[in-house]
């Protein structure tokens, strides 16, 4: 797979579109692209440019070997496309595996939510104890106190199911580079469970706290 870099369109323009661009980078017709998806995108708005979207963006070709080859855009480059691998280590009694106890979770947090789902993808039943209240009581809890009322110290913002990520608008930024492709698939299960589709690719993405409700409940309902 290619990775096209610094794909820029500005804001107003309706008529200039990505596969256009892809073209012209790779130096090939439209019926070369077998299918591209936005990798990355970001905003250029420095103070002497016009305002624009900057892509990255992933091409899969034809005959991918001779336009690399003769393509000298620095912005074009091979990737690997790496999808997480749970490293199922463990033995499960379940079935046709093997395990002495259900693992349990302590906390509802992110980290607790994920790996309660990866564990019960791979039929390991887990366990999950969370002080706090599910999303729906939680939720009303948090409201009653910000009107005045009485602080439960066992559900509040900060403790209860989603964990205080939940009520920070579900902003999801972060500098670790994906070697295992791990980001990538706690979107992609952020994108199933109900967030919007550009959190794959936007530089500064953030689900919402709204739907970041509803994600977490559709996480927690399916595990």
């Amino acid at each position: 797979m290619l990775r096209i870099s610094q794909i820029k369109i500005p804001a107003d323009d309706e008529k200039t579109s990505i596969e256009n661009k892809i073209c012209d980078a790779l130096h090939v017709s439209s019926d070369k692209i077998i299918n591209w998806k936005i990798s990355r995108r970001s905003i250029e708005a420095r103070r002497h440019e016009k305002l624009s979207f900057v892509y990255s963006v992933d091409v899969e070709v034809k005959n991918e070997a001779p336009i690399i080859k003769k393509n000298r855009n620095k912005n074009v480059s091979n990737v690997k496309n790496i999808k997480y691998k749970f490293d199922d280590t463990g033995n499960i009694q379940y079935g046709d595996k093997h395990c002495k106890y259900r693992p349990v979770i302590i906390g509802s947090g992110p980290a607790g939510l994920f790996a309660a789902y990866i564990l019960a993808k791979h039929g390991y039943r887990p366990l999950v104890l969370e002080r706090g209240e599910c999303l729906e009581k939680r939720k009303t809890t948090v409201e009653d106190f910000w009107n005045g009322q009485k602080l439960n110290p066992n559900s509040n913002v900060q403790f209860g199911e989603g964990g205080a990520g939940t009520f920070s608008d579900g902003k999801l930024n972060t500098g670790v580079k994906d070697k295992e492709g791990r980001i990538a698939y706690i979107l992609d299960t952020f994108v199933k469970f109900g967030a919007g589709e550009e959190i794959r690719y936007d530089s500064k993405p953030h689900v919402g706290t709204d739907i970041l409700f509803e994600v977490v409940r559709n996480m927690r309902n399916d595990i």
